[in-house]
């Protein structure tokens, strides 16, 4: 599933690519992507332009000249695709942006769970859907603050998109790995310094991710995500990585490394 880092990617290769261009055409070959009626896209979007992006946790707006901001979430395999030739429309581009210059912008949603929607104030509509604030910009106070509202399990807690948009489940894994907190640990549990460790550690994997434009095998060799599988070796102390499933959600941990 496209996470934060990958998202953040998506953002900055739209930003190189299809803004200042007018839209000419709205190509959908499958509608229940789309959040509202197709005319209604048409009526918002053809005759303008997209200028600028905003990303907030896996939520991508695309700006516009007119009163309309398009949405984007990806889903579980979804991805932009900026193409100059309709001849070669990419496999899933199941939306097209059309533009004046010739080039085209696509939504590639293979297992069709990504959607596109509308909104004229993106705070509301973040806040309609409960996110709190993107977690690659929240700050140490902000993120202590609102995971100390919590009482249960930490990895449940920071999975909640409340406490910071964005933390996916491979993420939230890393985090608790490189702060060595059980994923299972009381939030009452922890000392403000595990809660500083873990908040360094969230800003470090976020912008590792991002820097390596969110291509996995070239992130640290000591990063949790190569071994993130039942009985792989321990970086750090060699013993067998285990599973449990935290706040339903499967969860991977170094019982050696990350003591409850």
């Amino acid at each position: 599933m496209p996470e934060l880092p990958e998202v953040e990617t998506f953002r900055r290769y739209i930003d190189r690519t299809a803004l200042n261009q007018r839209i000419t055409k709205i190509d959908c070959a499958d509608t229940r992507l789309l959040k509202q009626d197709q005319l209604i896209f048409e009526e918002a979007l053809v005759g303008q332009e997209f200028t600028e992006t905003e990303r907030v946790g896996k939520y991508l707006f695309l700006k516009t000249t007119g009163k309309q901001t398009l949405v984007m979430h990806f889903g579980m395999t979804g991805r932009a695709e900026y193409f100059a030739d309709m001849e070669a429309r990419p496999r899933f581009a199941h939306i097209v942006y059309h533009f004046a210059s010739g080039y085209h912008l696509g939504f590639l949603n293979r297992r069709k769970f990504g959607w596109n929607d509308l909104t004229d104030n993106i705070p509301a509509y973040l806040e309609q859907r409960g996110l709190g604030k993107d977690a690659r910009a929240i700050s140490l106070e902000e993120f202590t603050t609102s995971v100390r509202r919590r009482k249960t399990y930490i990895k449940a807690v920071i999975m909640h998109q409340s406490i910071a948009a964005g933390i996916g489940n491979w993420i939230a894994d890393e985090m608790l790995y490189q702060a060595r907190i059980h994923p299972e640990k009381k939030v009452g549990a922890l000392s403000d310094d595990q809660l500083k460790a873990l908040y360094d550690a969230l800003m470090m994997t976020l912008e590792t991710a991002i820097e390596k434009e969110a291509h996995y095998d070239s992130f640290p060799e000591d990063f949790f995500i190569h071994i993130r599988k039942l009985g792989a070796a321990c970086h750090h102390t060699g013993c067998p990585i285990e599973k449990l499933t935290v706040g339903g959600r499967s969860t991977y941990f170094s019982p050696d490394w990350q003591v409850k």
